[in-house]
């Protein structure tokens, strides 16, 4: 006697519509009737049975409350592409990438929460990605937090005892020190911060990483008016409790080509 495999589980949901756009617009599940005009997400050969709380269902968990559920679902694109298609949606990444134990070996995740609140974990497994896509989804984040000048989200994705090569300040210790002495300095200064995860280049040894990648962003001068500001990173991570956390930065502009001198 023994399980084959999943055929479907049951949500209960506050709002059906709400909850069927964001599995079909975030997560391109298919949204199907059956039954008496039930709904359901189906997803390769699985599916999500939706049941509305309060509506008088009989058969039901014994505590059937919205919000209670923690699912994961195994994804073949790199979680930097998923990354920056939460943030495309306005769904906001709130942990990860880190590394995590799934049924048939080590994954990589990221979490969202969809209408509901319940957690959606979204992973890639080890042997199947980019070794370095953990680090790409890390960096796709980032900019996305800079961007939104969201100090406290950035905050979340750096070890306390970062060290930062700055433009302003050479060298500070302490994510706190980061924050004031750098990052304040910068991000509401300048607009359209990206970096270029799909040209980064790196290594993952264990639990430590370091990656080298270029970024772009916009500068703003007194009068409103906007200038091309490109440049440059370094970063080396360390895992810590499966988290990849930025252990230091070196954010640097593209040096700018001498002019050719004159003859005297």
């Amino acid at each position: 006697m023994a399980i084959e495999r999943l055929d479907h589980f049951v949500l209960t949901v506050r709002d059906l519509d709400a909850t069927c756009r964001f599995y079909r617009d975030v997560l391109s599940m298919d949204v199907v009737t059956f039954g008496q005009g039930r709904l359901a997400l189906r997803f390769g050969q699985q599916k999500i049975n939706l049941h509305e709380a309060g509506g008088g269902n009989q058969l039901v968990a014994g505590r059937p409350e919205p919000g209670s559920a923690d699912v994961c679902f195994i994804t073949t694109r790199p979680l930097a592409e998923w990354v920056e298609h939460f943030n495309t949606h306005g769904v906001k990444v709130i942990e990860g990438p880190g590394r995590r134990s799934g049924a048939e070996g080590p994954i990589d995740s990221i979490y969202v929460r969809d209408p509901d609140g319940n957690l959606v974990e979204i992973s890639v497994p080890v042997d199947r990605g980019d070794e370095l896509g953990p680090i790409r989804a890390w960096l796709t984040q980032f900019a996305g937090h800079v961007r939104a000048v969201d100090f406290e989200s950035g905050r979340a994705m750096c070890a306390p005892d970062l060290l930062v090569f700055g433009t302003y300040a050479e060298m500070v210790e302490g994510i706190d020190h980061a924050i004031e002495q750098q990052w304040k300095k910068i991000w509401p200064t300048i607009r359209n911060f990206t970096i270029k995860a799909d040209q980064a280049r790196g290594l993952v040894a264990g639990n430590s990483a370091w990656v080298a990648a270029p970024w772009d962003s916009l500068g703003v001068r007194d009068d409103g008016s906007t200038f091309y500001r490109p440049g440059r990173l370094t970063i080396i991570f360390e895992r810590r409790d499966g988290r990849w956390l930025a252990r230091h930065t070196h954010f640097s502009l593209t040096p700018t080509p001498a002019a050719p001198r004159g003859d005297h």
